[in-house]
């Protein structure tokens, strides 16, 4: 079950909703307040985040942009609570990064089934390749969706390692780890090299990556990770083979 963070100023509500969650089996830490909503999501480590929109002091809207520009807090899955049933308040809501949102008054079964949608998208953004350490295309499909609904002018270049089953054929499992971890780690140099620090890597499977950037860095990032690419790639070979110019790879059909 999930973690969940329930920031709404009504305390008959909140404590209603949380009765409810937690007859579900999930754990709750509820905020009456928009002030110290995000340091309290910063202790806690929530899964998902239930904000109400309209909080004195600090809004719902301000809370959520706060999650998702902080790199601990990132992946959480929020739902915005909102008695403003307007369609741009809605739009705004995901434009800030929230991920779905439900119209106060609600039935609780509702509720329910929101958070259980949530909390099935937080497991599957966390999961990450145990090689690279990235996430897979769940986390790229959301991230995309939040950068589109802020308007955001994006690029998605797709990292393909050709000849990659028959090098893993001849260099074994080892040889497999390493070039992943070849890979996982020229993307990074290159985009920290570069300055490109606007961008989301993502690991797929297989050999395949994907990185998010802004479209005015893409052509240059892939310029850049074509020659760091050509530079080092013989690293992943011994001096021999670097010497032969070929490796052997055995058939296995």
């Amino acid at each position: 079950m999930s973690k969940i963070l329930l920031v709404d100023d009504d305390v008959d509500l909140a404590e209603l909703l949380k009765k409810k969650l937690i007859s579900q089996g999930h754990e709750v830490v509820v905020v009456n307040h928009g002030e110290g909503a995000f340091e309290m999501a910063k202790q806690v480590k929530p899964d998902i985040a239930l904000l109400d929109i309209m909080l004195p002091g600090v809004t719902g809207f301000q809370i959520c942009r706060k999650i998702r520009m902080d790199p601990e807090l990132y992946s959480i899955s929020i739902l915005m609570l909102t008695a403003l049933g307007d369609e741009p308040e809605m739009l705004h809501g995901l434009e800030q990064g929230a991920d779905d949102y439900l119209t106060k008054p609600f039935n609780l079964e509702k509720l329910i089934e929101k958070v259980n949608h949530l909390g099935v998208l937080y497991d599957s953004i966390s999961n990450r390749n145990t090689v690279t350490n990235y996430p897979g295309m769940e986390a790229v499909r959301r991230e995309i969706n939040h950068r589109l609904a802020r308007n955001i002018k994006l690029a998605v270049c797709y990292i393909d390692l050709t000849n990659f089953n028959p090098f893993c054929a001849a260099k074994g499992k080892s040889g497999h780890l390493k070039a992943l971890e070849f890979i996982s780690k020229l993307i990074v140099s290159v985009r920290t090299g570069m300055g490109v620090y606007e961008s989301f890597v993502a690991h797929p499977g297989g050999a395949s990556f994907s990185v998010l950037l802004n479209s005015e860095d893409h052509e240059r990032f892939c310029k850049g990770l074509i020659e760091a690419f050509d530079q080092r790639i013989n690293e992943l070979y011994t001096a021999d083979e670097v010497k032969q110019g070929y490796i052997v790879a055995r058939n296995r059909r």
